[in-house]
């Protein structure tokens, strides 16, 4: 076991080691801005994730591999009848998905992970042997672990020199076929309209934020692009989920149908942003809905707001009637949370 802080253990360099001596580990870090796990299996890298931060799934539906509806029948075959067994694993044996597909989502989660992890700058490592239950994570493909360390320490570097805002909202400016650009600047800039905010860009185009945010900045600096003259009013809407795939497919359905989106993990967290963000709609999940919904409807900026529980069960009792509640069912599909929210659409 190794222990220690983020000052006293550079990550990078204790991955890079665990490696060389072809060690399987679970790798813990924690700081402030969240947490992240890291898995090795015989030096190799297999899976990575921080929280809040990408999920796996999350990528299969960003990437268009899976829809909503499927990624979420998968956790539950997964939670129900296969623990233990890998969600990519489940997703290929259902043949919802090639190994191709499943690299090229692995890879963009896992690196978009490392980088994160890589930029906390206070915090714990803690570097443990793979138990028995380590193996929510072997997957028929796995990164070479200094490979996937460096290809996120130089992410993290462009990352760093510069970046346009999560709501700043772009407009082609002038003629890109002058310019050699990666395919990743082309994917941005086909869809940069004039209203869709940078990180409904980064979404659509199925790249990790910053990495976005970086070649948006790029594009921005060489003149391809510029500001809108009049910002979109897009509806803000939080997101109250316990589950954290539930939060992260809600997130990527909201921000590419051009909704602004607020995320909340825990009630202190929900009610703070209710209070200081006003959104114009909650979207509630988890066990306790009715202790939920009284929480938001007792604060002043709470007693208003539109609101849908998500559950698989439609909500019965005094309480949903009294606290004005709407519903959406679980595991819901996109049309069914459009169709609720549109109502948001029309009161702009």
């Amino acid at each position: 076991m190794i222990k220690g802080t983020l000052k006293e253990i550079d990550l990078g360099e204790l991955l890079k080691a665990l490696e060389a001596a072809k060690r399987s580990a679970i790798i813990t870090v924690k700081s402030r801005s969240g947490w992240g796990r890291i898995h090795l299996n015989i030096g190799r890298m297999v899976y990575a994730r921080t929280e809040p931060g990408p999920h796996l799934g999350e990528y299969l539906v960003r990437l268009g591999f899976v829809n909503l509806k499927e990624i979420q029948d998968l956790v539950l075959l997964q939670r129900n009848e296969n623990p233990g067994t890998p969600l990519g694993q489940l997703a290929l044996s259902k043949k919802l998905i090639t190994e191709q597909d499943l690299r090229e989502a692995l890879f963009s989660q896992v690196i978009e992970s490392i980088a994160t992890m890589l930029s906390w700058q206070s915090g714990s490592v803690l570097a443990e042997g793979s138990g028995e239950n380590a193996s929510q994570v072997p997957l028929p493909y796995t990164l070479e672990t200094r490979a996937a360390v460096l290809e996120a320490a130089r992410r993290l570097d462009e990352w760093r020199r510069g970046s346009v805002e999560a709501d700043e909202v772009l407009v082609l400016a002038g003629d890109p076929t002058r310019h050699s650009l990666p395919r990743e600047a082309w994917q941005l800039l086909e869809i940069a309209d004039g209203a869709h905010r940078a990180r409904s860009l980064a979404v659509e185009a199925g790249l990790p934020e910053e990495h976005a945010f970086h070649l948006l900045y790029e594009l921005k600096s060489r003149g391809l692009l510029r500001p809108a003259t009049v910002a979109p009013e897009d509806p803000l809407v939080l997101i109250w989920a316990e589950s954290s795939l539930v939060r992260r497919l809600l997130f990527v359905l909201l921000e590419r149908e051009r909704f602004r989106t607020l995320i909340a993990p825990n009630a202190e967290m929900a009610l703070r942003m209710i209070k200081r963000k006003r959104p114009a709609a909650v979207l509630v999940e988890g066990d306790q809905l009715p202790e939920r919904v009284r929480e938001i409807r007792s604060s002043d900026e709470g007693r208003y707001v539109l609101l849908w529980v998500i559950s698989e069960q439609p909500p019965r009792g005094i309480w949903v009637r009294s606290n004005r509640v709407q519903y959406i069912r679980k595991p819901f599909k996109e049309d069914d949370v459009l169709e609720a929210l549109a109502p948001l659409r029309r009161s702009i």
